[in-house]
Formats: C-alpha cells, sequence, structure tokens
C-alpha cells in the first residue's frame, strides 16, 4: 500500500479512535496523564509509560514508548503551552494503536521497524496556564542552548539517551495563508536547517523527504492548503539544534480551518499525517518521495483573517465615503467574555486579496469611520451588533 491510499485509509476510519472527550479547553495535565495511563493499561503492554522529571512547578513530564524497531523516533509536543492539537491528536493515534493492534497487520509490521517515544506535554505549567511560555516566562523553543529551564533540560537529557534517528517537533501556528494567496494553511511543515548557510546533509535530506511524503498526503484531503514554516536558523530552537545533533527532524505546524474554532479537522490532519509519515519511515518508502512535493510548498502567509466583513459603507463626517471591508482577528476561546470571542480590527479597506476564515456581507450598511477603531479588543458579539450585524456567535 503506497502512503497515500494508506492515507486515505486512515482518514476514513479516524472518527473510531477519536478520543472527542479530549478538547483543548480541557487539555490539562491531569486529564492527559489520565488518559495516557487508562491507555496503556488497555494495551496490555504494547504501550509503557515512564516519568522523565517534573516542570518547575511540579508537573510530571512523561514519555510514551511503543514498538519494538530499530528505527528510534522522538516526538514531542506542547512545548508552548497553548498549543495543544497535536497532543490531542497523539491522544487519538495512542487509542488507535491500543485499538487496532490486532486487527491491522500492517500495525504490527510497522511497530516491529519503528520503535516510538512520544513526550505528549512538555511544557504542562504552561498548558494549565494555557500560555505559550514556562512558568519561569522562558519560552522553552529559544532555551535549547542555555537549557535554562527544567522542560528544556529534560529534552535535552531524553534526545541524549534515546540517540533517535528521526524527530517530531509539534506545534500550532499563527493564522496564516498559503504563500499570497487565500488559502488559509491547515499545516505548515520544515525541514529545519542546522546552520546559516542552510547545508543539506543527509540527515537533513531525509527529514525534506519525510516532510514531502506528508506534504502529497495531505493534498488529497486540503489540496493546495500546505505550507513551510519560516526556515531562517535559530540557534537557541530545539529543531535546528537536534538537526544539528543528526537527527532528522520535522516540524509540523497545526494551522486553521474555516469554521473550526476547536482545530477538530487539524487534529485528525495531525493523527494521519503522522501515522503516515511513522509508516514511510518503517518501510523505508519515504526515500522514494521526490523532494519536489516538499521544495514547492509556498512559506507562510498573511492574506487570511478570522473574520472579514465585506461591503460596508464607510462615512466620516467630512461626508468623504468608502465601500470597505474590515479583517478581523479573533481571540483564543479562553479569553472569551459573554459566550464570544474578543475581536481586534486589524485593518480597514480593500481587502479583495485576503480571506477569511468566515465572511460576512455588510450589505452595504452604512458605518461611521470613528466605530472601526483599529487594535482596539471588543468582544466580537459588541461590535457586530454596534454594526448591526446580526450573526450567531460562539
Amino acid at each position: 500500500m503506497t502512503p497515500n491510499s494508506h492515507a486515505r485509509q486512515l482518514f476514513a476510519q479516524y472518527e473510531d479512535f477519536k478520543l472527542g472527550h479530549l478538547r483543548p479547553s480541557n487539555c490539562r495535565h491531569a486529564v492527559v496523564i489520565d488518559e495516557i495511563r487508562s491507555l496503556v493499561i488497555r494495551s496490555h503492554g504494547l504501550l509503557g509509560m515512564e516519568e522523565l522529571g517534573t516542570s518547575l512547578e511540579g508537573r510530571s513530564i512523561h514519555l510514551v514508548r511503543c514498538g519494538t524497531g530499530p528505527k528510534r523516533v522522538l516526538l514531542w509536543s506542547q512545548m508552548h503551552g497553548d498549543e495543544s492539537t497535536a497532543t490531542l491528536a497523539l491522544c487519538d493515534l495512542f487509542n488507535f494503536l491500543v485499538e487496532a493492534a490486532s486487527t491491522a497487520p500492517w500495525l504490527a509490521t510497522m511497530l516491529g521497524q519503528v520503535t516510538m517515544q512520544v513526550i505528549p506535554m512538555l511544557n504542562p505549567d504552561g498548558a494549565e496556564a494555557v500560555c505559550r511560555h514556562t512558568a519561569t516566562a522562558v519560552d522553552m523553543n529559544r532555551d535549547a542552548r542555555a537549557l535554562a529551564t527544567p522542560e528544556a533540560r529534560i529534552l535535552r537529557e531524553t534526545h541524549r539517551a534515546l540517540k533517535p534517528t528521526f524527530g517530531f517537533n509539534l506545534h500550532d501556528q499563527d493564522l496564516s495563508s498559503v504563500g499570497n494567496s487565500k488559502k488559509v494553511a491547515a499545516l505548515a511543515l520544515l525541514a529545519p536547517t542546522l546552520d546559516e548557510k542552510k547545508t543539506r546533509p543527509l540527515s537533513r535530506v531525509r527529514a525534506m523527504r519525510v516532510c514531502a511524503v506528508i506534504a502529497r498526503a495531505m493534498h488529497q484531503f486540503i489540496d493546495g492548503h500546505v505550507a513551510t514554516y519560516d526556515d531562517a536558523f535559530e540557534p537557541r530552537a530545539f529543531g535546528d539544534r537536534m538537526q544539528s545533533w543528526g537527527t532528522s527532524t520535522m516540524l509540523i505546524e497545526s494551522g486553521h480551518w474555516p469554521k473550526d474554532r476547536e482545530k477538530a479537522f487539524v487534529r485528525k490532519l495531525n493523527f494521519v499525517a503522522l501515522l503516515t509519515a511513522l509508516r514511510a519511515i518503517g518501510n523505508g518508502s519515504f526515500q522514494d518521495t521526490e523532494l519536489e512535493h516538499y521544495a514547492n510548498l509556498k512559506p507562510n502567509g498573511k492574506q487570511v483573517y478570522d473574520l472579514i466583513i465585506r461591503n460596508l459603507k464607510l462615512v466620516h463626517p467630512s461626508g468623504w465615503s468608502l465601500r470597505a471591508d474590515v479583517g478581523i482577528s479573533l481571540g483564543p476561546e479562553e479569553n472569551r467574555r459573554s459566550g464570544a470571542p474578543v475581536a481586534t480590527i486589524k485593518e480597514v479597506g480593500d481587502l479583495s486579496t485576503h480571506a477569511g476564515l468566515e465572511t460576512l456581507d455588510g450589505s452595504a450598511r452604512r458605518v461611521r469611520s470613528p466605530l472601526l477603531v483599529v487594535e482596539k479588543q471588543v468582544p466580537l458579539s459588541d461590535l457586530l451588533d454596534a454594526l448591526q450585524i446580526y450573526h450567531g456567535v460562539s
């Protein structure tokens, strides 16, 4: 079975294995660890779990193991505490391993080829506070050189002990477009560089080929909605450092999708992408994938807003008027007030080159220009009321 056909099979099966009770709103340390413990017990030895250490505030950081193969793969998620999409996808993946291991011959074969070693929540303090940084206010992904935080030291020590051949660095990214198009980036991929010259040793070329496998498979479901992340060399970042340590490292950034505030569809894409990549690593088929599938991806752009209100008539007390669009950014769910997301007007004017995850028609309604204050945060429901645009917000 080719990686593409395998991905289609996984895409069709996903809902049978999704842990629907886990959501971004409850993706906290205690919930995730309890869920994984339960899966380990149910797995009857297929999954193993060990504590690697603790965060600054004393929360445990765990490693989940599966497989016995010679190709060692390290996956880590949620080093930024407010980036939970891949963590939830990994829980779904663990459930799939437990439920399908006895009925999917390819899975048993893969687990004889690879050893998966997974840190599902590297920054539990940040996850608890729903913030990017660790409890020290340090961005762990800028601590790969200094290793000042206990969480960064745990990741470095784990890498030294396991010596993985492949690594998956799993994140969520800001709302982005695919290049200068109107297409939202559902996923962004990167085989990080290991130096300023962006050299391409064999280890990095392997990472590029795995990214190519993922990109090619994903285009079946989200044609044209895969981008590349910024490849500027950052010596303090773990992806760049691991690439320099000889581990073929792939960055997967979970993006966005229209009308998918909880990133349920993007979570599904993660599940499919990771299992497709792991199988391709196991059987070596990633080596047959043309690099063009990765090299031809466009970089992340900034042509998408959370919400665009089109066709308003903007009027000024001086008598000046203009047909205008309004580009709006919405705050994260945890910052919602009165049941509505927090809205920030980012741009007013001609947004014909931009797209929105959601678009509303202003119906040429007259709006006084002082009402639209750029960079001011207001509840979305209040803004829509003031514009007399009635829409169910959630």
